[in-house]
Order: C-alpha cells, then structure tokens, then sequence
C-alpha cells in the first residue's frame, strides 16, 4: 500500500494555510494545471508531496509569501490613514462617540491607564496613537484563544490571506498573464495541427485568464483594507467578554491569530 505524506494540518496551522498557503497554491495554479495537461502520466502526486515536504519546500514557501505580505503591511497602513483599529480608537474621524466612550472605559480598566481624552488626542496626536496601539497590542494578546474568539481569528486570517494575496500580485499576475499567452498560443497552433492537440491547453488558459483578470482587477490597497477593518471591528467587540487578568482564570496556550495583526 502506498504511503501517505503528511496533510497540510500536521505541517501548518490554519492561520498558515489560509493566509500564506492558499495564495502561493492560487499563485501557482496556472503552473500546475500546465503541469498535468503536459505531463499526465504524472498522477503520483504522493510521491511529489513527500519530497516537497522532505526538500522543505512548502516550508519555504510559507515564509516567502509571509515575509511579501509583512513587506507591504507598513505602506499600507500609511495609505489608510494608520492601522485601522488604532484609527476605530481615535476621537477625530469617530462616528459613534457613546461607542467609542465605552471602549476607551473598558480598556482604561483592563489597562490600568487612560485613554487619551479629545483634547489630548488633538494636542499630540502621535502620543495618542501610541496609546491606541499599545491597546491593540494588549486585545491581541488576549484574543489569542482560537476557540473563544473564534471570529477574531477567522477575520484576521481573512486580513492576512488579502494582505498577502496583495504582496504576491506581481508574482501572481506574471505568471497567469505567461500562462496565458502561452496556453492560447498552444491552443491555437494545434487547430493548425502545428502541434498535438490537448484540450487541457484551452481549459488551462481560460482559468489563467480568469487569474490574470482576478489579480488586476480584484487584488487591490482596497480589497485589503475591507478585511483589515472587518477584523478591527471583531477585534475591539472582543471588549465586551474580557476581564481583568486577575478576575479570570489563565487560558490555555493556543495558536496565535495571525503574526501580523491589525493594530
């Protein structure tokens, strides 16, 4: 009996592979499906999977596309304006002032320290959102438990599958855009009998043209930005549950929410 390899849950975590995992195989999906269509013979992919996971390559790849995302991260920020649950923090921009008064209550009391007030915010508004996000930092490391904030978990591996999905545009386009060209060029040579016929090359380039369409058009600063303040606002609602540490009992070890989060 043939030996199974590993599954992609005992190699990653599900932070892993829904936002560094799942935009490398989106990346190279054109590839692939050239692959098979060239090379059909090659159906043993157990024996591919075990020698990518013994090379380390899938290993690799996670962090290629982690380290494209986090590269981004900063610009991206600074183009809206700040992080985007620092920016939910903020007086000025605030269009729920009763909100916004009861989060800043919760986190001076779960902080030890006030918030910064209006006026401070307006005299010094780089010291106010070192306050913000110092907060930030403090709800992530207490949202950590995957079970009991279930939907910061799953809007922050949204976030970073966006967030990285962008980073690997350049990638992405180019190689679906190659794909492409090449596969409708195939396609066509072999209605001339030019070369041999293989329906796979116009199955192959129309789903290359549909990524190449996806990542112009779809995969953009904005597309990014929408996920980023879905997981502010699930991040901040984490507000309404959490105690002071000393009120409740220490949580489990759990695996972290994401290595890049929204502050």
């Amino acid at each position: 009996m043939p030996t199974s390899g590993p599954g992609l849950g005992q190699l990653f975590d599900g932070y892993s592979r829904r936002a560094r995992v799942a935009p490398a195989f989106i990346t190279a999906l054109p590839v692939t499906l050239l692959c098979v269509v060239l090379v059909p013979s090659l159906a043993n992919w157990n024996r591919l999977w075990l020698l990518a996971v013994a090379g380390g390559t899938l290993i690799l790849i996670d962090q290629l596309v982690r380290d494209k995302g986090r590269a981004i991260q900063p610009a991206l920020w600074h183009s809206w304006g700040g992080p985007p649950a620092t920016q939910a923090l903020r007086h000025n921009g605030s269009t729920n002032s009763i909100l916004l008064a009861r989060q800043h209550g919760k986190l001076a009391s779960l902080l030890g320290v006030p918030m910064p007030s209006r006026r401070q915010e307006s005299r010094n508004p780089q010291k106010a959102d070192e306050a913000y996000e110092t907060a930030v930092r403090y709800l992530i490391s207490r949202t950590r438990d995957t079970n009991i904030f279930r939907l910061v978990y799953l809007e922050n591996c949204h976030y970073g599958f966006r967030r990285n999905m962008l980073g690997m545009r350049k990638i992405g386009l180019t190689v679906s855009v190659t794909v492409f060209l090449g596969t409708a060029g195939a396609a066509i040579a072999s209605f001339y009998a030019l070369v041999v016929w293989k329906v796979g090359f116009v199955l192959v380039s129309v789903v290359s043209l549909f990524l190449s369409a996806f990542w112009w058009k779809a995969v953009n600063s904005r597309w990014v930005e929408s996920a980023a303040k879905c997981y502010a606002d699930r991040l901040l609602e984490s507000l309404d549950v959490l105690l002071p540490i000393d009120s409740e009992q220490p949580q489990g070890e759990d695996p972290p929410n994401g290595e890049a989060p929204v502050s």
